[in-house]
């Protein structure tokens, strides 16, 4: 009879924390209570007495008693918010203004998750650039951001909030309702006397700890982005930070016009650079173009050929000559 009782408490306890709430738990049991008793009666014996067992109304008073507790409790808490930034600067100093990020971020008490920063390679004209990943406590994060629009030139920008305040207080309401099965589970596993409904038991603590164990990793990472926002940064170094958009047809004229200058004087820049940085190839390239041209003029087939052209050179100029010379004796004797 009282491992009757103790299976009926298992069992009881297995369908209580599988619902939301006390009216579903209470629908839900009643249910239970009149269908699955009444088709195991021949196995199980009469059910009047686990059914009417004041241990298991104990149980489920007491398991309604908490998660009204835990609701009214948890949704009394402060709203819990996750914010992301997303930011496009523009520097003329890329070294300061990475240093300066850096210490910001620091003194802020928060860290940079991830950065990557390229673009300083060997022969490369192409400007530098770096992508953080920055964590910064929830409520500094707006002074960052206006310390980094302060530090440079801020091309775009994007903020998004994410309200998971329902999410975090049904994970704490599961992870409350999961720890008070998980002890009783306890209780009624050194209670247990019968095989069978130890190791039912041992199944069932198996796949709550297992749940808590999920819950407590989630409202760890709830807490965590809640906490720290995050913001990505996109920093690029420039030699003239952009203008803001014009308002009249004359602003974008003397702008465009300003920027081709520009382009052109860039364009000049660059190639005078790249020719001076490869005076040593063309001398290299000279060089072997001149060993060529010696070693090609003192092979014999070479010189024949030579020979050959210049002698149909010749020929050719005689030819000429020797028309021009008749064409002027003709004209003497008319």
């Amino acid at each position: 009879m009282k491992n009757q009782k103790i299976l009926a408490l298992i069992l009881a306890l297995m369908f209580i924390f599988a619902g939301c709430s006390s009216a579903a738990m209470d629908s839900a049991t009643e249910s239970y209570d009149k269908g699955y008793w009444a088709d195991n009666e021949m196995y199980y014996g009469s059910v009047e007495e686990p059914m009417e067992s004041p241990v298991v109304e104990e149980v489920f008073d007491s398991v309604s008693a908490n998660s009204t507790s835990v609701s009214e409790q948890s949704y009394s808490t402060n709203r819990k918010l996750i914010r992301t930034f997303e930011l496009n600067v523009e520097t003329l100093d890329f070294d300061e203004f990475i240093t300066a990020v850096k210490t910001e971020i620091s003194s802020l008490g928060g860290y940079i998750e991830s950065s990557r920063i390229g673009g300083n390679s060997y022969n490369s004209n192409i400007n530098r650039s770096a992508d953080f990943v920055c964590r910064v406590p929830s409520d500094k994060l707006d002074a960052f951001i206006n310390t980094v629009g302060g530090l440079g030139n801020v091309t775009y920008s994007y903020e998004n909030t994410r309200d998971v305040t329902l999410s975090y207080v049904d994970t704490e309401a599961r992870i409350k309702s999961l720890q008070t099965e998980y002890d009783q589970l306890l209780e009624l596993l050194a209670e247990a006397e019968n095989l069978d409904t130890i190791i039912l038991l041992q199944q069932r603590l198996t796949e709550v700890r297992y749940q808590l164990e999920s819950y407590q990793s989630q409202l760890r990472t709830y807490d965590n982005l809640v906490d720290y926002s995050t913001v990505n940064l996109y920093i690029y170094e420039v030699k003239r930070v952009s203008s803001p958009e014009p308002e009249t047809v004359w602003q974008r004229i003397s702008n465009d016009f300003s920027d081709n200058i520009y382009d052109i004087y860039i364009g000049a820049e660059n190639f005078f650079v790249w020719f001076v940085t490869n005076i040593p190839y063309f001398i290299v390239w000279g060089a072997i173009i001149a060993v060529i041209i010696i070693i090609l003029k003192k092979v014999p087939f070479i010189k024949e050929f030579r020979a050959a052209r210049k002698a149909k050179k010749e020929y050719k100029k005689a030819q000429k000559l020797a028309k021009k010379n008749a064409a002027s004796e003709n004209t003497e004797e008319k």
